[in-house]
């Protein structure tokens, strides 16, 4: 089987998510084209090796406003026609659908993976990133989305049930035992935004000190908000004990992970956290750490349904109060623990993909579209 995966994301400049398990996954098991934007001015890309053919094409991104921008540059590209597209969000995704019209491709699923509008604050961008997403769903064979409260607004604004197929984790990677560390460590791994959280942590930071003894906090990621976070940590005087360790590769997280004790994702409670599903939360689990986390959309359902972690209203008060019991109750640190271990497993990237393709082959089958 022929497939074409289609992404707005640079693959070659953006730290391991969705789109590379899922390239990782379909290579060598199909005939396999991945075409991707390139934010970095290099110019085109095509290049073949034994499993995959890349095309990296140059854009602005806000040219990808402009829906024919990435069809027109594509279709000059590549001649050839494909048995299934997999196109990841809305830039992807309508060009896919033009793509699905032309007769380029034969059945078209869309990756649902994030509710794109809530990251833009002009309400111009908004509202046409909204119709993109919207179009995008009407006019595919078959959706996923990462969110079970994505799949209710989805239905809500199309009439149509996407299948909820979560974000994962590679678990053989993240399975790793605890390494013997001193004091207590908490961990961030992720994007440094405003979005991010990282604030509350912060700042509760001398708090936990004095109450629980030797706690720190190792961050992971970069970020805009950087600056700021790390000009926190000096007004508040926890500077020392606020690590900032930029970009790791996506294999030594596990190395960072096992010598921590909780992670964090204290995510700001907006719009966007509501319908995102956090890979770090699943990488927290996998490597048995219990997880702190807002009380938000799929996140917050997640940890209380499986009492992985606990979670907190997005103030400084209670997430004082609930990690101090989270720290001294060392036995329900350790069952919280296992627990996201056991949930992990579920979640494998492995596992997550062999779902969605398995619909994927049900509807080619049965020779319907979803929509």
């Amino acid at each position: 089987m022929k497939i074409l995966f289609i992404t707005f994301i640079d693959i070659l400049n953006s730290l391991p998510q969705r789109s590379h398990h899922i390239i990782e996954f379909l290579k060598g098991k199909y005939d396999l084209t991945v075409v991707f934007c390139r934010y970095d001015d290099l110019g085109i890309l095509k290049k073949k090796d034994e499993m995959i053919k890349y095309i990296g094409i140059p854009v602005k991104f806000a040219s990808l406003f402009s829906p024919m921008t990435l069809y027109k540059s594509y279709i000059e590209l590549d001649s050839e026609k494909y048995d299934v597209c997999i196109a990841q969000g809305p830039w992807a995704g309508i060009t896919a659908v033009e793509l699905l019209k032309a007769g380029k491709i034969n059945f078209l699923a869309y990756e649902d993976i994030d509710y794109f509008p809530a990251f833009f604050e002009y309400e111009d961008v908004y509202n046409r990133t909204k119709y993109m997403e919207k179009y995008c769903i009407e006019n595919s064979d078959v959706t996923f989305s990462v969110n079970q409260h994505l799949v209710e607004l989805r239905e809500h604004m199309t009439g149509i049930t996407p299948y909820y197929i979560p974000n994962g984790v590679n678990y053989e990677i993240f399975k790793n035992e605890k390494a013997i560390h001193e004091g207590i460590c908490l961990i961030f791994s992720g994007s440094l935004e405003h979005w991010s959280g990282m604030e509350l942590p912060i700042k509760a930071l001398p708090i936990l000190r004095r109450e629980c003894g030797n706690v720190y906090i190792e961050i992971i990621g970069r970020g805009k908000y950087e600056p700021t976070l790390r000009k926190l940590a000096r007004d508040y005087m926890v500077d020392d004990y606020v690590h900032f360790n930029g970009i790791v590769k996506y294999n030594d997280l596990p190395n960072y992970f096992k010598k921590a004790d909780i992670g964090l994702c204290t995510l700001f409670p907006t719009e966007l956290i509501k319908y995102s599903f956090p890979l770090k939360a699943i990488e927290y689990m996998a490597s048995g750490l219990p997880v702190i986390a807002t009380d938000i959309g799929d996140l917050g359902d997640l940890i209380k349904n499986n009492e992985c972690g606990i979670t907190i209203e997005y103030n400084i008060i209670d997430y004082i109060e609930k990690t101090i019991e989270l720290i001294n109750g060392k036995n329900k640190m350790m069952i919280c623990g296992q627990n996201g271990r056991k949930l992990a497993i579920s979640y494998d990237w492995n596992e997550i993909f062999k779902k969605e393709m398995k619909i994927i082959y049900e509807k080619l089958n049965k020779g319907i579209k979803i929509n």
